[in-house]
């Protein structure tokens, strides 16, 4: 079956090039992913990290930059909606800058933790499946400014909403979006871009916190973050892959035409968000090539997962916790557009045992209680 069937011709360009950067950057798993797992040995010894090393990693040498990309993407969005509005850009322009958009929410918000959760920013910008009936609604309520959005529903705005819109102008037939469109869809766009700023602030201030200096709390973040992460894969895995297609599996609708309802509306964008979900979660899971020759100095640069059970002693463990993250890296990188039921379900069932190893026997080496509930889910 092929689900590439929903998407503007005009974006493919600029997709493409996503997917390209997307399998060159990440899913070139270092040369100890060759061996293995029962001889797998780290070239250099890992200290021992606790939670205020792994806090101080993800809170000040990753979220800031991702956080300031976002915030840099939405003002690019914001720009060029405007110009589009006023006849000085094309459609296809905002559909790119919409798209890129996206990616670089998708790598902040997985796994979403910290601000992410406490703003509920998910909820707030990336509601889907988004409501047409809503958003048909706010139009003819036809909002002038924040404070009227505040009338419109979330499945009726974000980036979800955003997609809907554009999809329907880019139709064959379709005349230019009029005035009351164009305001509406701009101040989704900004809606977007102050939620991005917000989000800026809140992790510039956490990238200066010495988390040396609260361990309790580190310790706390530490078990956000944990729980955050099985939310964050279980998300892609199950609510964005898994479920759609077995929802249309076992549906009884007599429809042909009928789509495999994920959460975006090309297949282009919806593999694109979903490499750069794996991409997030795996820079805090694997180690990279320079990362076996130069460990992480505690305090100084990310740690992820896998130095976290090296650092423990437990290099049995780290070496099926690679494999498990390789199986999928591997997967993704061939993954297409085009790509059968078949060959995604194979993808979940891979991230699936990522996540029972994760919660049977990662968990347990790590300290953390489960039982986090992602407070910001869809």
């Amino acid at each position: 079956m092929n689900f590439f069937n929903r998407f503007s011709p005009a974006s493919i360009p600029a997709i493409t090039l996503i997917l390209v950067l997307c399998s060159a950057s990440v899913y070139a798993a270092p040369k100890a992913a060759a061996l293995a797992e029962s001889t797998y040995a780290p070239v250099n010894v890992m200290p021992s990290y606790g939670p205020e090393h792994a806090m101080q990693g993800i809170y000040s040498f990753q979220m800031p930059a991702l956080a300031q990309r976002f915030r840099t993407q939405s003002q690019q969005l914001l720009q060029v909606t405007e110009r589009f509005c006023q006849g000085n850009a094309p459609l296809a322009a905002v559909r790119t800058e919409w798209q890129t958009t996206l990616l670089s929410w998708e790598m902040l918000s997985t796994p979403a933790v910290g601000p992410l959760v406490s703003r509920r920013s998910q909820r707030q910008i990336d509601f889907w499946p988004t409501r047409p009936k809503l958003i048909d609604r706010a139009l003819m309520a036809d909002p002038q400014n924040q404070v009227d959005m505040e009338r419109v529903g979330t499945p009726a705005k974000g980036l979800p909403a955003m997609e809907w819109l554009l999809t329907q102008w880019s139709a064959p037939g379709q005349d230019k979006p009029s005035v009351r469109d164009c305001r509406f869809i701009t101040l989704v766009a900004q809606g977007i871009a102050e939620e991005a700023v917000a989000l800026d602030a809140a992790f510039a201030t956490l990238a200066s916190k010495n988390w040396t200096d609260s361990r309790t709390q580190a310790r706390a973040a530490m078990t956000e973050w944990v729980n955050q992460w099985l939310a964050g894969l279980e998300r892609l895995r199950w609510a964005q892959i898994e479920k759609p297609i077995v929802a249309y599996q076992t549906s009884q609708s007599n429809n042909k035409d009928e789509q495999i309802a994920f959460a975006r509306l090309s297949m282009a964008s919806n593999l694109a968000g979903w490499k750069a979900q794996w991409q997030s979660l795996l820079i805090q899971a694997r180690l990279t090539e320079a990362q076996y020759r130069n460990p992480p100095k505690p305090g100084q640069a990310l740690v992820p997962i896998e130095a976290l059970l090296v650092g423990r002693g437990e290099l049995a463990l780290a070496g099926r916790w690679v494999a498990a993250l390789d199986k999928v890296s591997a997967t993704m990188a061939v993954l297409k557009p085009d790509a059968s039921a078949k060959e995604l379900l194979a993808v979940a069932q891979q991230m699936k045992a990522v996540s029972l190893l994760f919660q049977n026997q990662v968990v347990s080496v790590l300290g953390t209680p489960l039982g986090f509930s992602d407070a910001d889910g869809d």
